[in-house]
Formats: C-alpha cells, structure tokens, sequence
C-alpha cells in the first residue's frame, strides 16, 4: 500500500513539474510571438479567471517591457487585476502603475480604492506596500487621500510601515503643492522616531527635498537629532549611512568650527568617532563616503588613525568590481596630489597583467604622484617597462607621461629619462615615440628657461643629437615624431646661433615634395626661423643705418636664398594651411624694418607640451572634483550657540505602546523595544484589570467621486478631526497614568479587542474623510 501511495505522489510532482515548464515554456514563446497577435493572447491571459494564467499574462507584459517595448496597449487589461487576491499579481500590477500611471491618470485612478483598503490589512508588510505604491503612482490629484493615508501611517504601530510613510514623503513631496508644509511635519515627527529603521528613511527623504526647502529653514530639522542620529548611525543601512555621512560632512563646514591641530569640537569628535567603527564595513560606498568626511572635515592625521589609507589601496587594488575600483583609484589620485599619506604603498599601485586599461592608467598617474628621489629608481624600471613592452598603446603612452612627470623630482633623475628617451627613439614607432619626442620636448624646454648654464648646454647638446636622428637614414621615423624633431631644432636654432639648423634645412629640402602634409609644413617653419635670426643680427650689428652693402650681403647669404626656395615650392603646396603661412611670411620678413616683429611672431614662448593635470581625463577629473566638491568652513563669529543642537524629546508610537506593552515595564526614559504585532505574552497583561470590548464600529466605504464631492472634506473638518485627536491622546495618556490595559478573557476576545484599539484610535480623526 505504501508502495503505491508513493508512486501515486511521485506521479503528481511530475505532472507539476511539467506544468510549470510548460507555463514558462508557453510565456517565453509568447513574448517573442509576432507583434501582430500579441497583444490578443496577452489580453486572453490578463482577463483570464484563473491567478496562474494571469500571473503569467503580466509576467508577458513585463519582458515585453524590460526589453524596451512599450506596455501602454495593456493598461486596462493589467489595472483591473489589482483586486486580485493573488499577492505576486497585486505586485506586478503596482510595478506597472507606478511606470504608466502618469500617461492614463483617469484610468489608473480606479485602483486607488483597491490599494486604499490595504491600509487596514492587518500584515504590516501590506500596509507598508499600500503606501509606498500610493506614493509611486505620480497622480497630483491624488495628493489629499495620500496625505490623509500619510497622517494615519506615520502613526502606525508598525516601524515597518513608519518607514515606508518617510521614504513615500520624498517621492511625492514635489507633486504635494499646498500639502507641503504637511507632508514636512510628517517628516519631521518621522526624523523623531524611536526605530532607528524609520530615522534611516526620513534623513533619505529628506536629503532628497531639502534642495526645494528655504534656505534659512533648511537646516532646522537636523540641528535637533544631529546627536542622536550620530549614535544611531551604526544602525542604519549602508544607503542611509552613505546620505548621513554626506550630509553631516556639509553640516560640519557650516555649524561647527574647524578644528585646530588637535582641538576639536564635541559635536565635530562625536561625528568623527562615530564613522569609525564603520570604516570596517563591508560595503564599499560606505568606505568612500567615510574617507571622503574625513578627508574634509577631520584633522590631517585622523585619516591615517582611521587606517583609511590601507582601506581605500585594498578597495582601489584588489575590488573585482572596475567601476568602484577606478572611483577609489581617482579619490587615491586625488588625495595625493597634496598629501603623501599614500607613499608607503607605492608598490601596490604597480600594473597587473590583468588590469583593464582604465585601471591601469589611473595607477600610472597615482605612480607618478607617489615618487620621490627615495623610491624612484624602483618605479622607474617599472614605467620602462610598461612603456616598451605594454601590449596596450594606451598604457604605454601613459607610462612615457609619468615619466615625463618624475623628471622633476631631481637633476639626477632628469638626465637619466632624457638619456633613456634619447636611446628608445630610435628603436620605437608610432604613437609610442610621439610621446617620447613629447617628453624630450618638455624636458629641454624646462631647461631651457633656466639661466644655468650647464641647463643650456644640455639643451643644445639634445637638440644636436636629434638633428642626428633625423639625418640618419637607417632610423625610420614616422611623418609626426619627424615634425615633432623639425620643430625643436628650429625653436632652439637661435639658442644655438644657427649653427646646425641650415645643414638640416639644406638636406630637409631635397626631398620636399615627398614629405607627409605636417613636415613639409615644419621645414617652411624652420626656413623662415633660420632667415629671420639672420636678419636681426644684421639689424643689431648695423644699428639704425642699414647700408647697401648689408642689403646686398643679405641677400647673397645662404639662409636668404634657402628662405625663398622654400616660399617657392610651399606656394604649390596641396595644403592650404602651408600656402596660407608661406604668403604670411613671405610679407613679414620682406624688409627689415619688420624683423623685431618677425623674430616676436616666429620666437615667441610656447607653452609646455603637458603638464601634471593634462594627463587627466576630463570627464574622470570632473566626477572626482564633483565628488569632493563642498562649501568653505564658516566664519567662526557667524557660528551658531551649541543650544541649536539640543536633543528633542523622541517621539515614542503611543497606539503601539499601549496596545502592545505594560505600563510597569515602559522606562520612560529611553526608547521602547520593539514588540510583535502579532505576538502577545500573558506575562505581559499579569495584574491588570480587565475592561470588556466595545463593540467595533462599522464603516461604509466611499468612492473617489463620493470622497472628492464631500462637503465635509473642509478646514473645518479637518480641525475638528484634530481636536477629536487630541482628545484621543489625552484620554490614551490618563489610562496609561491608571494603569489602564484592555485585556480579553480568551483568545477571541484578546483579537478583537486589539483590533478595536487600533482601528478606534487611528480612525477617531479621519472617519468621514478616509475612504477604507
């Protein structure tokens, strides 16, 4: 017998199995049916009788939507099924109202009703899904009955649902208009709450509004729970801790003095102390947003004590995720640019084989940051190493910048990368020996602004050297790194008395006609440099009586003659931009009363090919500024007195308390426990005198056009329900002084009475206006 009984079972899990198969099975063809007869078996689906054949119709709808296709044919369909007793369907049908609502707002307004009743559900999870969808579906006309709903949650017995009223109140407070200063008191008796959960929520909310609240206004909310919230900061998730540390970062420059070597603040230390046990938590935003507080507001040495350096260069060098990887490189690149806290770890922003390249490069720069005379010459063999043998040309590009970088940490060492520099010129190509002429460049014109006389003969000496490079013809230098050579001698050809420059032009000549557009360009450069250094000095060494006979010995020199072949072959060159300059210079240098204007023109100073914060990628450079982007300290004669930020009384659920605790066991001191909704100890209701239920209270349910048409959804009414709530917590507060707790005689009654208290006490205000 038992033998068939278990056949008999395992033949009704097969049959389920396949079931379930063949449903996914059926929905994954129906999303990639034509889309012609789509939306017929979609609808059949969603009108469906059965929960599974309609869950499956909006689980249609949803590929249909992640894939990028429009759900918007299916609102009606989809609308309708929110009455579903079906939790997983209720679910998706909120998903999508909250994404359609705004495009049919007359339709979607026949949910609300459905959603409203969920607010009574006794399951705190539903109630606080009740809200947060209310507060999804962006509709303005909804914003009285969501406020309304608002004011009997943000009392809810539930922290749960406390929670999700604070986090709806930022969703809706732009659509609020004159509900506003509502939807902030709300707010501001959340940011009181006892349930570190509820604080969490509220300070989100609030960092997401307070951009729309005055500015003398906007800070009163925090000055009153900066000390609590501080102790609380521990508790909060890792999201509500990232919005706290950001904002109690900008609180501290603007209330709180600058600290002052080691004197600081009582309320800046309890801040600072505050973050410190977080600096170990596992989640990597949190860590960012700590060094980046500290880094602002703490004293220099702090960052250190907090162990943040060794943190950040585990986040930056061992993170499998790239993008948190390169955010905490760019904030270690960012701090090295004015502090060495990270020099003792220089050995563990060396590139790995299996960086990426963004990786990779923000290490390159970090490295060149990192150097000093000290750990040089162990850096430098790593940077020509990447720089010859990368297989990626962006790091190998970036690698010859960081060296370019490290030339000025010493004589020494700027000798040896322009030695290096010189050697692998003639043995690279491409991009990667554009980047070395570009660190020789920028290393003899460092120079060269010296008055050092050594500095110059350096100069002149390198410049000689490439002139040898461009003239040996077993070298294959390509079209730029031979512009990048041209264009050196001839801005150095003065420096050097043109004692080399008109052999290069001379044999640069011969072959014009086959040079590349951008040399042919750099030789008419260098003609037109080499003849107007000749024409200043015979203007200084004649002075103001410029004779015939210098004319004549002008015009029979050999840079002259050189000079005007050039002009001539660049008028029939085929670029316009080498026949625009040749015109130029053929009238700028055609008297010598135009040679003071033509040696300012050809001989003027240029700018360095790049400096340390060109090697920066703008768009990266930016989002790290951004990031660290925050206001000056303020004035400390302008600082507020230490009383701004007196705790204010903790606001304690008061349904909760006396539904769900004894008056004996409450210290009225401290926060209460959190106690079950759904639990109850007979410990907890001993030596209590006991009081009969009432009888419960009946409500009729309203529709929208009933609720909005009501006369009594007036001022007056709403005063009313105020006084009558009043009454209420005056009436609740004698009965706890009593000692006063409702108590049942059996399990029945227990349930009832709970259910009476709860619904007596959050409805006495809105019983005419609420649509249950």
């Amino acid at each position: 017998m038992s033998d068939s009984l278990s056949k008999i079972t395992s033949m009704i899990e097969s049959a389920k199995e396949l079931t379930i198969e063949a449903a996914v099975s059926a929905s994954s063809r129906l999303t990639d049916t034509p889309s012609k007869s789509r939306p017929q078996e979609i609808s059949k689906l969603l009108n469906s009788r059965t929960d599974r054949e309609v869950l499956n119709g909006m689980k249609c709808v949803m590929a249909i939507i992640s894939k990028g296709e429009d759900g918007l044919p299916y609102f009606a369909d989809v609308v309708k099924n929110i009455t579903s007793t079906n939790a997983k369907v209720k679910q998706l049908v909120i998903v999508y109202l909250t994404k359609y609502a705004d495009v049919e707002p007359d339709t979607a307004l026949l949910s609300i009703n459905s959603i409203q009743k969920s607010l009574n559900d006794k399951n705190p999870i539903n109630r606080a899904n009740a809200v947060r969808s209310l507060a999804g579906i962006r509709i303005s006309s909804i914003v009285p009955i969501l406020a309304l709903s608002m004011k009997r949650t943000s009392t809810d017995p539930s922290g749960l649902v406390r929670a999700a009223t604070a986090i709806s109140i930022g969703k809706v407070y732009d659509l609020a208009g004159k509900s506003k200063k509502q939807m902030l008191e709300f707010l501001t008796k959340l940011m009181a709450d006892s349930e570190a959960l509820v604080v969490g929520e509220a300070i989100k909310s609030y960092c997401r509004i307070r951009h729309e609240l005055h500015e003398n206004k906007k800070w009163d909310i925090i000055h009153g729970h900066f000390r609590r919230i501080c102790g609380l900061l521990s508790q909060f998730d890792e999201w509500a801790q990232c919005y706290v540390i950001d904002l109690f970062t900008e609180y501290a420059r603007l209330f709180l003095p600058k600290p002052i070597g080691e004197v600081i603040d009582p309320d800046l230390e309890l801040f600072l102390e505050s973050m410190k046990p977080l600096v170990q938590s596992t989640s990597e935003a949190v860590i960012l947003s700590i060094a980046k507080s500290v880094y602002l507001v703490g004293p220099s040495q702090l960052f250190q004590d907090f162990q943040l350096d060794l943190v950040l260069t585990r986040i930056a060098t061992t993170f499998s995720d790239q993008e948190t990887s390169v955010f905490a490189l760019e904030i270690v690149r960012f701090i090295s640019k004015q502090d060495a806290i990270f020099e003792p770890y220089y050995r563990n922003f060396y590139v790995l084989p299996t960086d990426s390249t963004d990786v990779a490069i923000c290490k390159l720069q970090i490295l060149s940051l990192l150097a000093t005379p000290d750990n040089f010459k162990y850096i430098f063999e790593e940077l020509k190493y990447y720089s010859i043998y990368s297989s990626d040309k962006p790091v190998g590009k970036e690698s010859i910048k960081a060296l370019g970088n490290c030339s000025q940490l010493s004589l020494e060492w700027s000798q040896k990368i322009l030695k290096w520099c010189l050697a692998k010129i003639k043995k690279t190509r491409g991009e990667t020996s554009n980047e070395i002429l570009t660190v020789i460049r920028y290393l003899i014109q460092q120079k060269s602004e010296t008055n050092n006389s050594s500095d110059i003969q350096e100069v002149l000496q390198t410049t000689f050297n490439l002139a040898g490079i461009l003239d040996d013809e077993s070298i294959e230098l390509e079209s730029d790194a031979r512009a990048s050579i041209i264009w050196v001698i001839g801005e150095y050809t003065a420096l050097a008395g043109n004692s080399f420059a008109p052999d290069v032009s001379r044999k640069l000549l011969v072959n014009f006609a086959d040079e590349e557009d951008e040399v042919r360009y750099q030789i008419l450069v260098l003609a037109s440099k080499i003849y107007a250094y000749e024409l200043i000095k015979l203007k200084n060494e004649g002075g103001d009586q410029f004779t015939e006979y210098a004319q004549d010995k002008l015009n029979n020199s050999v840079a002259y003659k050189m000079f005007q072949h050039t002009l001539h072959l660049s008028k029939y060159d085929t670029s316009y931009d080498t026949r625009d300059r040749a015109r130029m210079f053929s009238v700028l240098l055609s008297s010598i009363d135009r040679a003071q204007l033509a040696s300012l023109f050809l001989q003027v100073p240029k700018p360095v090919p790049f400096t340390k914060t060109d090697i920066i990628d703008n768009k990266k450079s930016e989002t790290i500024n951004e990031f660290f982007n925050i206001i000056d300290w303020a004035d400390p004669e302008t600082l507020p007195p230490k009383s701004i930020r007196k705790e204010v009384a903790v606001e304690v659920n008061k349904l909760g308390r006396m539904a769900f605790t004894s008056s004996s066991s409450i210290d009225r001191t401290k926060s209460p426990s959190p106690v079950s909704e759904h639990a109850f100890s007979s410990q907890q209701f001993q030596n209590k005198q006991t009081q009969a239920p009432k009888p419960k209270q009946t409500y009729q349910l309203q529709s929208l056009d009933e609720f909005f048409g009501s006369e009594e959804y007036s001022s007056s009414s709403e005063e009313e329900e105020e006084e009558s709530s009043s009454e209420e917590e005056e009436e609740a507060s004698d009965n706890e002084e009593n000692g006063e707790v409702q108590n049942a005689g059996n399990d029945n009654t227990d349930d009832d009475a709970e259910e009476e208290e709860y619904e007596s006490s959050s409805d006495a205000s809105s019983s005419k206006s609420l649509i249950r």
